[in-house]
């Protein structure tokens, strides 16, 4: 193996905006929770 060859796989390892997978999985989850409370509201202002 090269060295270019597992500096590639390295990088292609990390998440592109967070040091690590959790940080993407909480943004994830973040914004489901975000969306799931902006519809309950949108529902409950036009009953």
């Amino acid at each position: 193996m090269k060295e270019s060859d597992h500096t590639t796989k390295d990088n292609l390892d990390k998440p592109p905006f967070f040091k690590s997978w959790r940080g993407m999985y909480w943004l994830v989850l973040g914004n489901l929770a975000f969306l799931i409370i902006l519809f309950y509201i949108i529902t409950k202002l036009y009953e």
